[in-house]
């Protein structure tokens, strides 16, 4: 049985107690009831929470991204000997935690708005937006895992409380198709909104200040686009004809045109920590160092975020060292790999107010370099692209001196090479991402084997090869087996050696 099925299920009243009620159940109700509470959560509640957990709060931070997909495309090392994934070996409370939090935490929220406002006159606003949030929640699932419960996911008031897995090639279409009515269904002319409630586009709190509906679906709509560009850019090899096919759409559509249009979730720090960074606090444990190989590839380019990324050693050794990565626990209890000879991640990225970018402009600016190198874009050339991204990625890190940046543009390795532009362009997104978005950087790695990273020494479950994919939670074969098996039978073992379908 997914977990998720038993989302706020109520106590069942013993027989002894319902018996003791007979007599006075015509009041029941009216007397158990708080008249300052309400019984069902709002659409603009449920939303709310699922854009700011979604985004991930820290405990989702660390054992979902950061102890995964942060390690695995090395922008930090582990230095803890007990947590074992930067080695390459799976950890299914980890894995567990990150597949329940969505099912039965945020991913059923969201999904409880999305049906109070099906067929609600005046909602349309609100229900393409929660429908377009649903598509970013679900690609970084299914891009984890593969084949995961989807269609049938959210069911159990229904009683399909063990929903079958999903073929992802099914998924993913699905999710190209949501993005696509999403978008075009969000209308000016409708006055509804989740106002306060929309943490990414509509809060005064947001990167916006407050706008007009129409404003705001314009927002959403890029937003939108410029996902369903990510999503198809994803299938350029396992899918190309449809790739192709979204790829120019959402461009024709209109995807982001500058950083004002980003997705960013605001943190505005404080004791509570659901408003702070998440990052920050996983970074506060002190469980990591910035990997070796970041550190690397920044030294090696000139690159002015260097110092940005990370911090100095210490006080009295200003150098930036990087951590290896896959050390083994013995390793890491010797003198020699010491966390205090290592640099940590930069202030801004352990600040508790920093925000956190979800889809990007430069993001876009590269995806648009690769759609032109594919000949699927003909509003300009790979290289323009490509020169832009690296722009609004530098200024995404603080960097913003124009002299700066036309400086770094000719650096040898960074200077745009058509024989290597698709290694450019990808190298170049995953430094964009770093701080940000792990999973990202993770699937792009996974689709086109770029940045070339480091071999670790130690080869976990994986002969030393970056993982493919997480493995279902173990709880899964107990309490949803028929679906768990028919999912290991349609997409091979339940290794992390085994490639989801895009990346086959």
């Amino acid at each position: 049985m997914l977990l998720s099925a038993v989302h706020r299920l109520l106590p069942v009243a013993s027989g002894i107690a319902l018996l003791a009620l007979a007599g006075c159940t015509d009041r029941f109700e009216e007397i158990n009831s708080d008249p300052t509470k309400t019984s069902e959560a709002s659409p603009e509640m449920l939303f709310a929470r699922a854009l700011k957990y979604g985004s991930l709060y820290d405990n989702d931070q660390q054992v979902g991204e950061h102890l995964h997909a942060n390690m695995w495309v090395q922008y930090f090392a582990n230095s803890t000997p007990g947590f074992s994934t930067d080695r390459y070996e799976s950890n299914d409370q980890w894995a567990t935690t990150f597949w329940n939090s969505f099912y039965s935490g945020y991913g059923m929220d969201l999904q409880q708005a999305i049906r109070q406002m099906q067929g609600r006159p005046g909602a349309v606003n609100r229900l393409s937006q929660a429908r377009i949030w649903r598509a970013f929640l679900f690609q970084r699932i299914t891009d984890y895992w593969g084949d995961v419960p989807y269609f049938s996911a959210f069911e159990g008031a229904t009683g399909l409380v063990r929903p079958p897995y999903d073929r992802q090639q099914a998924i993913y279409l699905d999710l190209l198709r949501e993005l696509q009515v999403a978008a075009a269904a969000l209308d000016d002319s409708q006055q509804d909104s989740f106002g306060a409630s929309d943490l990414l586009y509509a809060n005064p709190g947001a990167a916006f200040p407050a706008a007009s509906v129409a404003e705001i679906n314009e927002r959403w709509r890029r937003f939108a686009h410029s996902l369903r560009l990510r999503t198809a850019m994803r299938l350029a090899a396992a899918y190309p004809s449809l790739a192709e096919q979204h790829v120019r759409e959402a461009l024709a559509a209109g995807v982001m045109t500058s950083q004002r249009e980003s997705a960013v979730m605001k943190n505005t720090g404080g004791s509570i920590r659901i408003n702070q960074n998440p990052l920050a606090v996983v970074l506060g444990f002190g469980d990591c160092r910035i990997s070796a190989t970041l550190v690397e590839y920044l030294t090696r380019y000139h690159d002015p975020r260097l110092t940005v990324f990370a911090d100095a050693v210490s006080g009295s050794n200003p150098a930036r060292v990087g951590l290896p990565n896959g050390l083994s626990a013995t390793q890491l209890t010797m003198r020699e790999y010491a966390p205090a000879s290592f640099s940590q991640a930069g202030s801004r990225y352990r600040a508790i107010t920093n925000d956190q970018n979800l889809l990007t402009y430069a993001e876009v600016c590269f995806l648009r370099a690769e759609a032109c190198l594919r000949g699927w874009d003909a509003g300009g050339t790979a290289e323009q692209w490509y020169n832009a991204g690296v722009r609004e990625a530098l200024a995404l890190a603080g960097i913003t001196n124009p002299d700066v940046a036309v400086a770094y543009l000719q650096e040898p390795g960074v200077r745009f090479q058509p024989a290597r532009a698709l290694e450019q362009i990808i190298t170049q997104k995953w430094l964009s991402l770093f701080g940000h978005n792990g999973f990202e950087a993770y699937a792009e790695y996974r689709r086109t084997g770029f940045p070339v990273l480091q071999a670790t020494q130690n080869p976990g479950e994986t002969n030393g090869q970056v993982p493919r994919r997480l493995r279902y939670p173990r709880a899964e074969q107990r309490l949803n087996p028929t679906a768990y098996y028919n999912a290991l039978a349609q997409q091979g073992p339940d290794a992390m050696t085994t490639p989801v379908w895009w990346n086959k």
